[in-house]
């Protein structure tokens, strides 16, 4: 009878514990990553035949990192990175003043736009059936930081071939100086919860970034620009 007692004792003290270990409150941190889509807005500032007139839509990473500090408030790091790319047209024309058909330019504004932000957010937290831990957690909020803009500033060239001139050499693609500056957007999401601490997540963001470069081309006339961009990306959670 009491090794009998000994092992009920021990199995429901088992049991016990791994009931409380998913009972809420949970985890305080929380650690992910997240990839999708972004696009952005032609990039303002520069001489309008700079901008291009139609962007790409461009892979978009991040890094995250979520303290709640408590179940309705989370606080976020985020570091993330994108190519922003624009196209546009230019008018050829050579030195006698004849002009040649448009050709299509390509504008790198940045090879890589790193952000790295900080945020706050509201929590909306759910929970399984019983109450046994939180299942998903939705969350809007806004976010600020710093954002590098990683590029060399080259030329590219073409030739343009035609009947009447097949040695024109013309700049197909323009890229723009690396640069600093800052980023600031507000962001919604959803994370949802497999088991206690593994989830998957949907994070939807709008933000503007406004950069200042040293252009070693045209100096002051490209020397900053602003624009907004809308990553909107799928990622995995882990909670610790």
């Amino acid at each position: 009878m009491k090794a009998f007692l000994l092992t009920a004792a021990s199995v429901l003290g088992f049991a016990g514990s791994m009931f409380a270990q998913n009972l809420p409150p949970e985890y305080d941190w929380e650690i992910g990553f997240n990839a999708g889509k972004s696009i952005i807005t032609r990039p303002l500032g520069p001489a309008e035949t700079y901008q291009g007139n139609s962007s790409k839509m461009v892979n978009d990473i991040s890094l995250r990192l979520n303290y709640y500090a408590s179940p309705h408030w989370m606080l976020n790091l985020d570091i993330g990175d994108r190519k922003w790319e624009t196209q546009g047209t230019w008018q050829l024309q050579n030195t006698l003043n004849r002009k040649y058909e448009p050709r299509n330019v390509n504008f790198l504004v940045a090879d890589h736009a790193i952000n790295t932000s900080v945020g706050v957010n509201y929590v909306i937290p759910f929970y399984s059936r019983y109450n046994t831990y939180n299942s998903c957690n939705v969350y809007f909020g806004a976010t600020l930081g710093l954002l590098n803009t990683v590029n060399d500033g080259s030329t590219a060239y073409s030739v343009y071939k035609s009947a009447q001139d097949s040695g024109y050499i013309y700049a197909s693609q323009y890229n723009y100086n690396s640069g600093m500056g800052f980023t600031y957007g507000v962001q919604m999401g959803v994370t949802y919860y497999i088991t206690p601490r593994l989830g998957i997540n949907l994070d939807l963001a709008v933000r503007y970034a406004e950069v200042k470069t040293i252009d070693i081309n045209y100096r002051e006339k490209n020397s900053n620009f602003h624009l907004l961009y809308f990553p909107e990306t799928l990622g995995i959670r882990w909670r610790f």
